[in-house]
């Protein structure tokens, strides 16, 4: 079973060369991670890393730092369910097929 924790780290910190750390999910059984932080440039593109695979990608694009808030409280609204699945890769399939985005 997996022990997934959600930190949220944005409006915290602030941008640090045209990136924002966004939030973690973090599963402590294994100590991987997901890392999903914004990148800046004349728009915002939302990122997602995995720590155990290497993969970086771009998984939103926005325009107003406002939308980086809208998908960082919907995953907040989402985080029952992202808890409840059964490892990184289906809550990483989660997020980049739902309407978190």
């Amino acid at each position: 079973m997996l022990h997934i924790n959600v930190l949220y780290i944005y409006p915290k910190i602030i941008e640090i060369n045209k990136e924002i750390n966004l939030f973690r999910i973090i599963d402590n059984n294994i100590k991987e991670t997901l890392v999903f932080y914004c990148k800046k440039g004349s728009n915002y593109k939302i990122m997602m890393m995995d720590t155990m695979s290497g993969e970086n990608k771009e998984i939103l694009g926005v325009s107003k730092i406002e939308e980086v808030g809208t998908f960082i409280k919907n995953i907040e609204e989402s985080e029952g369910i992202i808890k409840s699945l059964n490892s990184l890769e289906d809550i990483k399939k989660y997020i980049l097929n739902s309407k978190c985005k």
